[in-house]
């Protein structure tokens, strides 16, 4: 019975649970992205260095994603194992294109020291191709080796040159002496020029550097010589006065033919003893202007 006076509240009201919260799937998706960027620039010579960067990070976000896929919070397996894998898979293509680019350049770089490198003197080559008595005994400046099939070479006296006001591998003090060599394809066959590149020692026995100005001062042969054609260029050394007095010029018409060697003074012999007797220094050209 209720008494008068007597009130009962309402009863409370009624909450819902709290919803489940959201897979958290994001990152397994970037992960995939990811993963499928960096494989596919790896297939793609020469961008390593971009596949690697999107290989780590794909493994890195898929390797966190299979974690979050472990506690619960995600629920994307595949596609977070999948971004690991194609991480690990750009990462290991970024490596291998490394390494294939150190290993060309370390080849390129075998080529193009051959030329520099110390080679028999023409005495010593197998097969050279003498006209006159070139195979026993080195030519003097200004005559000319024949090989047998035609081709000629021709290294002319070395003559002293004014250098530009900037020049780079000219020593401060020392001569610049240009030689001038000419080849004439006599032959049926096409010359190709490109590594043709004389090798020059003065009397010490030392390397004589080439020398390059905005002048000219060294023009490298370029291209390919035809059949009866004849091409001329200019090679500029920097050579001590001390060891002007002779030059050995080791050259040839191109790599497919053993080198022959030239020697003679690097500057006449008559200038040369004035110089000597008087204490005079080298002429105009041979220190002047700013060197690099």
């Amino acid at each position: 019975m209720t008494m008068p006076g007597q009130h009962y509240g309402h009863p409370g009201a009624y909450y819902p649970p709290y919803p489940p919260p959201a897979p958290r799937n994001g990152l397994g998706t970037a992960a995939m992205i990811v993963g499928i960027c960096g494989a596919a620039i790896g297939l793609v010579p020469f961008l390593f260095f971009l596949s690697g960067p999107l290989g780590v990070t794909a493994l890195i976000l898929g390797l966190c994603a299979l974690r979050l896929v472990r506690r619960g919070e995600a629920m994307n397996r595949g596609m977070a194992l999948t971004g690991t894998i194609l991480g690990g898979v750009a990462t290991v293509m970024a490596v291998g294109g490394l390494l294939l680019m150190l290993f060309i350049i370390d080849k390129a770089d075998e080529e193009s020291d051959e030329p520099y490198k110390d080679r028999a003197p023409a005495a010593a080559a197998p097969d050279p191709s003498p006209s006159a008595s070139a195979a026993e005994k080195p030519l003097k400046f200004g005559e000319t080796y024949t090989y047998k099939d035609g081709v000629t070479v021709t290294v002319a006296e070395p003559e002293e040159y004014e250098l530009d006001r900037i020049a780079v591998g000219h020593g401060e003090g020392n001569l610049a002496l240009r030689l001038k060599v000419t080849i004439v394809n006599n032959s049926k066959d096409t010359l190709d020029l490109r590594t043709h590149v004389p090798y020059v020692r003065d009397a010490d026995g030392a390397r004589a550097s080439e020398i390059f100005d905005g002048r000219g001062a060294t023009k490298v042969f370029t291209g390919k010589l035809l059949p009866g054609k004849r091409a001329t260029t200019g090679f500029t050394y920097s050579v001590p006065p001390s060891a002007a007095k002779e030059l050995q010029v080791e050259t040839g018409a191109n790599n497919d033919r053993p080198d022959v060697m030239w020697t003679g003074p690097g500057r006449e012999k008559r200038q040369l003893e004035t110089e000597a007797g008087n204490g005079s220094g080298p002429p105009r050209g041979a220190g002047a202007g700013r060197r690099a």
